[in-house]
């Protein structure tokens, strides 16, 4: 599975439990190390970071704001062998 096809389906997903989700893009306005998905449901926010290999080489700035934004709430990377697990952690919250 691409990281393209992993993010499509994690935003199918996301959008099925009815939360608002924004696919992050690179370039002007979005800060170094933003992660690829945001997203939000009646008081709880997250973001994931989608990589194609749990072995995936970081971005400048990226693992920083990965644990800062966990820090604020809830973020993770996600890579097709964790996504279940990530799934079924998200299942509680946004149920």
């Amino acid at each position: 599975m691409t990281e393209n096809q992993l993010q499509s389906k994690i935003l199918k997903w996301l959008r099925s439990k009815g939360a608002y989700v924004i696919k992050t893009q690179p370039g002007a306005g979005t800060p170094t190390g933003c992660p690829d998905i945001i997203f939000l449901k009646e008081g709880f926010w997250g973001a994931i970071e989608v990589k194609k290999f749990n072995t995936s080489k970081f971005q400048p700035l990226q693992e920083v704001t990965i644990t800062k934004l966990n820090d604020w709430s809830w973020c993770v990377v996600a890579y097709p062998e964790n996504w279940s697990d990530i799934k079924q952690q998200l299942q509680t919250m946004l149920d």
